[in-house]
């Protein structure tokens, strides 16, 4: 039934559940699965207020991004960019690491991959991370394909 699966991941610990989650999904329709995450900047937001060097601190972000994603698939055994599924190994078709607005990232990514299914895990956080950091319930409502929310 779905052929485009793209999962979203905050590179926190439980990350690997939810990928492993996906894996399965993906594996059961037989489907391509994109790992996908997104680093937000703040940076805007104090503007003037701290003494920043915003393009050091963007490029360090990324690169800890790419290290943690890396760890990310090294835990669960994970095969990138390959074809064949091997030893019961997780596949992931392609990951994407990008900066910015959230919602507009994930709506990117759905177009761009022609995505058909979108995986996001929920956990119960305080009031502030979620007003923060929480994936919005209009991107929700906005989505062009199915959602499926992973309890966590």
């Amino acid at each position: 039934m779905y052929q485009q699966i793209l999962v979203a991941v905050d590179l926190s610990k439980e990350s690997s559940l939810i990928l492993k989650k996906a894996s399965a999904l993906a594996n059961l329709h037989h489907a391509k699965l994109h790992v996908l995450h997104v680093d937000q900047s703040f940076l805007g937001t104090y503007d003037g207020l701290v003494n920043i060097n915003e393009a050091d601190f963007e490029a360090r972000l990324e690169e800890e991004s790419i290290n943690a994603m890396r760890a990310l698939f090294a835990d669960n055994k994970m095969l990138v960019d390959n074809k064949m599924l091997v030893d019961n190994k997780m596949l992931v078709d392609k990951y994407f690491i990008s900066s910015g607005n959230i919602d507009d990232e994930i709506l990117h990514a759905l177009k761009q991959q022609a995505i058909d299914l979108v995986v996001f895990g929920h956990h119960k956080s305080s009031a502030l991370r979620q007003f923060f950091l929480s994936i919005s319930e209009p991107i929700i409502r906005e989505m062009p394909c199915d959602v499926v929310l992973l309890k966590i």
